[in-house]
């Protein structure tokens, strides 16, 4: 059969194209694992020459079950999406994105139908995705009542709970060596924290507390004061419970619960953005033993910072969810402190306790059953999806 020079010439140069395309480089990418279980993963790199979504593999870390999905933008991996996070990881496990097809043969009148199915299918799978994500965005904005979710300091409500939106972000924890009343074990070191998070506006309240777990163990009696003579076991009971009561009413989205916050996020949320020893004037911004008057008071009398969290500083000390032990000296990712121990770690400062304690980056620590002495703990739920 005759094919006209002109016609040769075109189809030959869109299958050297394809050619090129399917000579490609293997994508990258990389896994962050959150007390177990594969909470993310990162693309390192796209690669090139892929003609359909690759499989995605995780080996290694100690645990099992995780499984993930890649999604293509042209012939690059653009996202890797965790479809189940497993369990049982101790290390991130190695991350494995096939390769790329090695270059085929191609018909010169398949050529023009395959350039334009591969193209609408990469199309397709990006906005199955996008839409994913935004109607997981929309639903939770709809629960809490917010208009412009995810927004740095944005309010929401979650039932008798007022919320704060914490950004995902980078920042530096610990003290200089020059700050008054520093410790030694607030090493400086960068930390990256790749999800945000919801972080009650309060410490939890007495009224709060008797809606969920009934009782009141407080010693300094107010339905507006914060709870206070909390064990850590009894302030992660209090979120289990609150989780549970929530989903039932229809007020959580799906995926999100509460928990208490980690170190880092506890430090990060407070400083929002600032680096000084405390993120106001402390007269202005807590109750400490300065002008506690030795009691603690209402929440929200004094400033919030510029994320919209009162009493991060001073009134109850609040419960991390991170076993205690000492910094690292270079950059972590999503910290969540060792799997055991025998100390829990609180933050804050307090009614009782003075200025020195009274920094964004002071640590205390004590057994996970203490509650009773005169530190009088507490504790301020935060509110993430499923990690």
């Amino acid at each position: 059969m005759h094919v006209p020079g002109w016609l040769m010439t075109v189809t030959v140069l869109m299958s050297l194209s394809i050619g090129r395309a399917l000579a490609g480089e293997p994508a990258t990418a990389v896994a962050t694992i959150t007390a177990g279980f594969v909470t993310g993963i990162t693309v390192t790199s796209g690669g090139s020459g892929y003609t359909s979504e690759p499989s995605v593999t995780l080996s290694g870390g100690g645990g099992s079950g995780a499984t993930a999905k890649a999604i293509l933008s042209g012939d690059k991996v653009a996202v890797t999406l965790v479809l189940t996070a497993g369990s049982g990881y101790s290390t991130a496990p190695t991350v494995v994105v096939e390769a790329p097809p090695k270059p085929l043969s191609v018909k010169l009148e398949m050529v023009p139908k395959l350039t334009v199915e591969a193209k609408a299918a990469e199309e397709k799978a990006l906005a199955e995705a996008k839409a994913k994500v935004e109607a997981a965005e929309t639903a939770l904005a709809s629960k809490l009542g917010l208009s412009k979710p995810f927004v740095a300091g944005v309010r929401g409500q979650a039932g008798d709970l007022a919320v704060r939106w914490i950004p995902s972000g980078r920042f530096t924890m610990g003290s200089p060596s020059s700050e008054p009343d520093r410790s030694s074990d607030e090493v400086q070191h960068e930390v990256v924290l790749t999800r945000g998070f919801f972080l009650a506006e309060t410490e939890c309240t007495q009224g709060q507390w008797e809606k969920v777990m009934g009782g009141n163990p407080s010693h300094f009696k107010g339905a507006e004061r914060p709870v206070e003579q909390v064990s850590w076991g009894e302030a992660e009971e209090y979120c289990r419970k609150l989780t549970a009561k929530q989903r039932a009413e229809g007020i959580l989205a799906d995926g999100w619960e509460w928990r208490l916050p980690t170190e880092a996020e506890w430090e990060y949320a407070a400083r929002a953005g600032t680096t000084g020893p405390r993120y106001g004037e402390l007269e202005a911004i807590a109750w400490f033993s300065g002008n506690s008057g030795s009691e603690t008071h209402p929440v929200k009398q004094k400033a919030a910072n510029v994320w919209g969290l009162h009493d991060m500083i001073g009134n109850v000390w609040e419960w991390c969810s991170d076993w205690s032990e000492g910094y690292p000296t270079g950059s972590v990712t999503n910290p969540t402190g060792p799997s055991s121990g025998s100390l829990r770690v609180f933050r804050g400062g307090s009614w009782f306790f003075g200025a020195g304690r009274a920094r964004s980056a002071d640590r205390f620590r004590d057994g996970a059953g203490r509650k009773y002495n005169i530190i009088r703990l507490g504790f301020r739920p935060a509110l993430s999806s499923v990690r």
